[in-house]
């Protein structure tokens, strides 16, 4: 049985520092145990000394510079460490490096098992013992002892830069350590903001640097950054952890035939995390999705000495291959709806990690291991086609849907079934949608017409309303307004003709955006108030959002400024209460727009520092830097010149972290700056200058694109300077491109 008291091993030399630190650690409210006396070489030690090691609820061990000589202190190490080999993790063994001992001394006591946590002395002497001793005895503190510990951790954080102080909150969920590139990808941190986190961690003692790029925590910074995470944030760190550790695992497991040592010692040092992990995604109960993972990490293991982590993973293995039985219709609907369900609260990561084991389990088993299986692997492939689209992978998601309209085809020309048919015309629709963000809108509208096609001669008239209404965006992309009426028309009607309100209004709504475009803003109004009517009726919030946020673009866009306002603030409400963040701020936007034609600098400014809250979690997803971008607007519109540089900074921030972390550039600007880029690596200096002179020289070139062409000459002829962005004329997204363009020419 444990107590409460802490075991401490040292050596006569070290008898000062022991007791200084007995008597800081007995302040705390703990209670120490030492062995006072001295060993021969060849005694065992007494029984009382093994007992007491094995029932401290800690052992540590004091390494000075004559621990090397001492017979008891190297015994008394050996036999915990065989209490802990014994006991697990559960059980911690941590040595206590004096000042001016080389960290190589552990070797003495410790051989080649290994260090989970070290502590070295520095200037601060026992002060800075105590607090990670405390930190490692973990549950057993008191509540006073706990916040004594984190009050010594916060300390220590006041001295990080702001943005890095609030953006290493995401560090709670780690177990005590972890590679510098799952800490950056969970942190959502780009390469300048990751090097300076590890630099800053370092520099104040709450991170150690292990090898292969794993940073040891200080025990306490986890604990006390978990519960700085409200449970939205919590949820989203959790998340990228657990898919940061299924990515790394995978990559160990290759490692594992390419550099042992690497992935053995890595493996070790991250197996708190990994484990962690394993519960978590069990936690989810998708049965194939934790075994998937279990099986990887069982390898990793396997050869680790281990035993009893060997066993628990094995039982987790155990009890999933119970759970998910023999694959069937039932387990792929099971996996199907947790597709959906990731889906529908914006979880893409998670959502393609589960999709993938779908597939793969489709394929695995074979298309007759039961009947209608055959079918279900075409809808994978369809589910993957949909997953990928929503996270902008088009292209690769063009290539699975059409993978699913093969197999569904093949099924419908056996006549099995006449579900078949309907998805292959589904598949055709969800083509077309790939085209359509690709921008092949004359593929998109074939692929279109062809479902309704197979729609009609299945005689679906669901499948072709919705066909029809497709075709009908298409059409509006192509500047075919009268098609589009057409199309938008015929599916309405067809919907009213099967009952479905919420479809009428779908087809309303297009309708309105066609007319509105074609400049019958009467019937355009009508359209759209229609389409609400319906909404309201249905008690459908979302949807009635959506009509009401479409409306203010209507009255905004017409200059009846005041319907504008009322319309974007039912919008907005309606959000608020479904709990939509991403759109509730994208519609305060808008309104903070229509406020700022209104001159009603206030409230425009509360708006849009709502939308900046609404839009953090979404990173940059919702493009947060228009919002910033408005601050700054409201902020010179009112006359408050500091407060709008302050926003435009932080505009210019947010756009550069997107580009930093690969997003696309958004403007004429990015697009120069980026073939001035390449035409430099390409060696055409002479070329660039004949091409921007031209382009100075423009008369259709706006004063800002010719700023921005002047700041690229002065690169030309050899400035690395960061100061060419920092000249206000320029437009923000171009200062932020310019920056962008000097990180890539100086790596």
């Amino acid at each position: 049985m444990k107590k409460d008291y802490i075991f401490i091993s040292h050596c006569t030399k070290d008898a000062e520092f022991a007791k200084t630190l007995r008597k800081g650690l007995e302040a705390r409210g703990l209670y120490t145990r030492v062995d006072s006396r001295v060993s021969a070489l060849g005694e065992e030690l007494a029984p009382e000394i093994k007992q007491a090691i094995e029932q401290a609820c800690l052992f540590v061990v004091i390494i000075g510079a004559n621990t090397k000589n001492s017979i008891h202190v190297l015994k008394e190490t050996k036999y915990a460490l065989e209490v802990r080999k014994r006991g697990g993790d559960d059980y911690k063994v941590i040595p206590i490096i004096l000042e001016g001992v080389e960290p190589a001394a552990l070797s003495v006591c410790f051989g080649k098992e290994p260090v989970r946590t070290k502590i070295q002395i520095g200037s601060g002497g026992i002060s800075e013992a105590i607090p990670q001793i405390l930190a490692a005895m973990g549950e057993r503190l008191s509540d006073k002892q706990k916040r004594s510990l984190f009050a010594d951790i916060e300390l220590s954080l006041r001295r990080l830069s702001p943005g890095i102080r609030e953006k290493i909150k995401s560090l709670g969920v780690f177990q005590g350590g972890g590679s510098i590139s799952s800490v950056a990808n969970v942190s959502k941190l780009n390469e300048e903001e990751r090097d300076l986190m590890v630099s800053e961690l370092l520099e104040i003692g709450l991170a150690e640097p292990m090898p292969y790029g794993f940073l040891r925590f200080h025990p306490a910074l986890c604990p006390y950054l978990y519960q700085e995470l409200d449970q939205a944030s919590l949820d989203r760190s959790k998340a990228r952890w657990a898919e940061s550790m299924r990515q790394l695992s995978e990559f160990l497991y290759k490692q594992q035939s390419e550099d042992t040592q690497l992935a053995d010692s890595l493996t070790l040092m991250e197996l708190p995390n990994l484990i962690q992990s394993l519960e978590y995604v069990q936690a989810q109960a998708v049965p194939e999705v934790t075994l998937d993972r279990a099986v990887i990490l069982e390898q990793l293991i396997a050869q680790l000495g281990k035993p009893q982590l060997l066993t628990k993973v094995k039982a987790i293995m155990e009890e999933e291959e119970k759970k998910s039985g023999d694959w069937s219709n039932v387990r792929f609907e099971a996996l199907s709806m947790q597709v959906e369900r990731l889906l529908g609260i914006g979880y893409f990561p998670q959502a393609l990690s589960v999709v993938q084991v779908l597939l793969d389990k489709c394929m695995k088993a074979g298309e007759g291991v039961y009947e209608g299986a055959d079918y279900d692997t075409a809808v994978a492939n369809l589910l993957l086609g949909r997953v990928l689209r929503v996270g902008g992978a088009a292209e690769d998601a063009l290539k699975s849907i059409n993978e699913a309209h093969r197999r569904f085809q093949l099924i419908a020309e056996r006549g099995d079934t006449d579900a078949a048919g309907k998805m292959a015309s589904a598949s055709l629709a969800k083509k077309g949608e790939c085209l359509l963000d690709l921008g092949r809108l004359d593929e998109s509208a074939a692929a279109y017409e062809e479902s309704i096609h197979v729609a009609e001669e299945l005689k679906s008239e669901r499948h072709i309303a919705v066909g029809k209404g497709q075709l009908g965006m298409v059409r509006f992309s192509q500047g075919r307004y009268e098609d589009a009426l057409k199309a938008h028309n015929e599916a309405r009607e067809i919907f009213e003709n099967l009952g479905e309100p919420n479809m009428v209004a779908v087809a309303l709504q297009q309708t309105g955006v066609v007319l509105e475009e074609i400049g019958q803003f009467e019937e355009a109004e009508q359209a759209y108030q229609q389409s609400l009517a319906i909404n309201v009726q249905q008690n459908n919030p979302l949807d009635e959002a959506r009509s009401l946020g479409q409306l203010g673009n209507f009255y905004a866009k017409v200059g009846r400024s005041e319907e504008a306002v009322t319309s974007f603030r039912r919008a907005a409400e309606k959000y608020t209460k479904i709990n939509d963040m991403a759109n509730e701020g994208r519609v305060r936007g808008n309104l903070t727009i229509t406020l700022i034609i209104l001159k009603r600098y206030d409230e425009a400014r509360r708006e849009i520092q709502r939308a900046i809250e609404c839009f953090k979690p979404y990173g940059h997803h919702v493009e947060p830097w228009r919002a910033w971008d408005k601050l700054c607007d409201i902020e010179l519109a009112d006359g408050n010149k500091e407060a709008a540089d302050r926003a435009r900074e932080q505009a210019i921030q947010s756009y550069l972290a997107c580009r930093r972390d690969g997003g696309e550039d958004q403007n004429p600007g990015g697009r120069l700056c980026a073939l001035f880029k390449k035409a430099l690596e390409n060696q055409q200096p002479g070329e660039i200058e004949k091409q921007l002179d031209e382009v100075a020289g423009d008369p259709n070139i706006p004063a800002s694109g010719k700023l921005l062409v002047s700041k690229l000459q002065a690169i030309l002829a050899g400035s690395r300077e960061r100061e060419l962005a920092s000249d206000p004329g320029l437009n923000y997204v171009d200062a932020a491109e310019i920056l962008f363009l000097l990180e890539g020419l100086g790596r």
